[in-house]
């Protein structure tokens, strides 16, 4: 018992001490207008009074006469630059300011403290380094203030990054193109190496790709049609042709063009500028289908339709559409081949419809329940139902489309 009354009262002694601790660090402040009382003499009647003996009526104020934001037009990566700007204290009172956030280097310019007497101005320096692979640049700082008006000022710079040669556009493109159909594109070389160049060889690196390929370089001005690359010193207009031949499947090439000092004796090529510029695309057989969520194309040429295991009363038909492109279409008429397994599949195709460039067909696939359960889910190698899309153009492969489904017995 004795031992419990002694933790007690030294629990209470521990209390105290802590309480009168805390009391002599947090409990008392001097409020700002005087303490507080149930009984004090500001009220109603004189609290506006009360507050303006406590506050000044005259404050600092920020202007700044050559703005926040610096566009600096077009800078190389890596470059370095820097930009002064200037705030100056409009105001009755002294201007307080400190360097805040920032994503580069600010100082604050010459007055050897940070403090701005009425009249007074200070440059604030921004320097930065352009760091990046994008082809815009921006960092900014923010500097504090004790202007009421205005706490922070957020200086900005901005504008575009170009290299030493610049690709417009940055990647070709082409998409999907059938094979007897001819690839063509333009690419823009815009020239800031600092000294005319000529252009000495253009290629793909790839003996087939070359052989089919033409090319055609000219030299132009860059003009504000370029945007921000009318600032180059010259620019090269490559136009490409890719002749019919090229297999299918997808293309991932760079072209390769050689810039050459207009005063070089020779081409040699150390001496130069190789511009590697990416081609990618894809050559598709002139037969090809519109993909959706259920119709896919598969490794290694032609599609899959996948029904799925097929309840009862889930839909047993499905509609898709066959694209006839290239050189062929108007001397070609498409049919239904082989259908595997018949006794389970019907399919036909209506009438084509001309789109431009192109020839559609709709296909109609019907599955048809039998006397005993099917599966062509693709468990095994091969193991799928198909239907072949024939030509009577030799020059136009049969198309062969994958079923996948499951049929149980009716």
């Amino acid at each position: 018992m004795k031992t419990f009354i002694a933790c007690l009262v030294i629990a209470a002694i521990g209390i105290g001490i802590g309480l009168k601790i805390n009391n002599d660090r947090y409990g008392h402040y001097e409020p700002a207008f005087g303490p507080i009382t149930f009984h004090g003499d500001v009220d109603a009647s004189n609290a506006m009074a009360s507050m303006a003996s406590q506050w000044s009526d005259t404050f600092p104020k920020v202007e700044l006469p050559n703005g926040n934001v610096y566009d600096f037009g077009v800078m190389e990566p890596e470059e370095k630059g820097e930009h002064i700007f200037i705030v100056k204290n409009v105001g009755d009172d002294t201007l307080k300011l400190k360097v805040g956030a920032s994503t580069c280097k600010c100082t604050v310019g010459e007055l050897g403290t940070e403090n701005l007497e009425p009249g007074e101005q200070t440059e604030v320096k921004m320097s930065w380094t352009v760091k990046t692979n994008e082809s815009s640049f921006g960092q900014s700082a923010e500097l504090r203030t004790n202007d009421p008006s205005q706490v922070a000022i957020r200086f900005e710079i901005q504008g575009q990054v170009v290299r030493q040669v610049q690709i417009v556009p940055e990647q070709v493109t082409f998409g999907e193109t059938a094979a007897g159909e001819d690839v063509d594109f333009v690419v823009k070389v815009f020239n800031y190496l600092g000294q005319p160049m000529r252009a000495s060889e253009v290629k793909f690196g790839d003996e087939t790709i070359d052989e089919l390929a033409e090319f055609d370089v000219t030299t132009f001005t860059p003009s504000e049609d370029d945007g921000v690359n009318e600032a180059a010193e010259q620019a090269f207009r490559v136009a490409v042709k890719l002749k019919p031949g090229l297999k299918q499947g997808p293309v991932n090439r760079n072209m390769m063009l050689t810039l050459m000092p207009e005063d070089a004796e020779d081409d040699d090529v150390s001496k130069g500028r190789v511009v590697y510029i990416p081609v990618t695309g894809r050559i598709v057989g002139a037969l090809s289908m519109l993909p959706n969520s259920r119709l896919k194309g598969v490794s290694g040429g032609g599609y899959m339709y996948d029904f799925g295991i097929v309840e009862d009363e889930d839909s047993m038909t499905a509609k898709a559409f066959v694209v006839l492109k290239g050189a062929e279409q108007a001397a070609t008429k498409l049919s239904i081949g082989e259908i595997e397994p018949a006794e389970f599949i019907e399919a036909s195709l209506n009438e084509p419809v001309g789109q431009g460039k192109m020839t559609l067909y709709t296909l109609q696939l019907k599955l048809k329940p039998g006397a005993k359960n099917v599966e062509r889910l693709g468990m095994g190698k091969g193991d799928f139902g198909y239907v072949m899309i024939e030509s009577d153009n030799p020059k136009v492969p049969a198309l062969k489309l994958l079923l996948k489904f499951a049929l149980s017995a009716r």
